[in-house]
């Protein structure tokens, strides 16, 4: 599902909840899910007037405390979002979603094993739990444990096939580990999943370049310009130049290639 269906399927339910709050002004359930719609979409102060909304109808609703702390973490207010989940937590410690939820916050922080702590008890609580698995990969990933998180990868696809990130994580993890045919596979498939991202082109792109394979790499990298990201950012923030990449995997990249990665003067 692109963005522009997703954006339309949120729009359509925030109508829906809508409705549901005029006949029922006092529906918590209606406030929350109608929060979540408003923060899938990107408006997050909205969505937090629903979730405070609930919670004021409901001081003891964990769920709202979870689903306002993941928007505050959306809004980057960690601390916030840290704060909101352990309330969460204390009314509901069986609740597997405010540890994914704190996980997330933790990990922006920096604090990459308390991150992990809290995905563990996420899937101990909820074994099926998609998101705490591809968390906790993008979180092994940060610590250079790339076989793990393709593990992790791996198990959310098999719970959520559709999981386009999963695929795309999961191909930046094979490249980091030179197997560049998986990485395709693997970003072949974002693309099948969802047109409207740039990332799988940019991640084949460079799996190409590592395979010196220039027609293929200029055409991904290209696409990946098109549809808005700044290659040249995302190409220095792996290395520190195209001398660097060449060091690296021992390989001499095409003049209008480096011009392709290279800030023009």
């Amino acid at each position: 599902m692109d963005a522009q269906t997703m954006r339309a399927r949120n729009e359509k339910a925030i109508e829906h909840f809508s409705r549901a709050i005029e006949l029922i002004p006092n529906l918590v359930e209606a406030y929350n899910e109608r929060g979540l719609a408003y923060g899938e979409i990107g408006e997050y102060d909205r969505a937090i007037e629903d979730l405070n909304m609930a919670i004021r109808l409901e001081p003891d609703y964990a769920v709202g405390y979870s689903n306002r702390g993941a928007i505050y973490r959306l809004k980057g207010e960690y601390d916030r979002a840290i704060e909101d989940c352990n309330r969460a937590i204390k009314l509901s410690r069986k609740y597997a979603e405010p540890y994914s939820n704190r996980g997330i916050a933790y990990r922006h922080k920096g604090e990459i094993d308390r991150a992990i702590e809290d995905y563990n008890t996420a899937i101990k609580l909820r074994p099926k739990f998609p998101e705490a698995y591809y968390n906790r990969g993008i979180a092994y990933y940060e610590k250079g444990e790339y076989d793990r998180a393709i593990e992790d990868y791996t198990k959310a696809i098999a719970l959520k096939p559709d999981l386009a990130h999963a695929y795309n994580n999961r191909g930046n993890a094979y490249s980091q580990k030179g197997e560049y045919d998986h990485a395709i596979a693997d970003y072949n498939k974002v693309i099948e999943l969802r047109q409207d991202l740039a990332e799988p082109f940019i991640g084949r792109g460079g799996a190409w370049l590592r395979l010196s394979k220039w027609e293929e790499a200029k055409a991904d990298l290209t696409t990946a310009r098109d549809m808005g990201m700044d290659i040249i950012d995302s190409f220095h923030n792996d290395y520190e130049s195209v001398s660097d990449f060449e060091s690296k995997y021992g390989i001499q990249l095409p003049e209008d290639i480096v011009a392709m990665l290279t800030e023009q003067s």
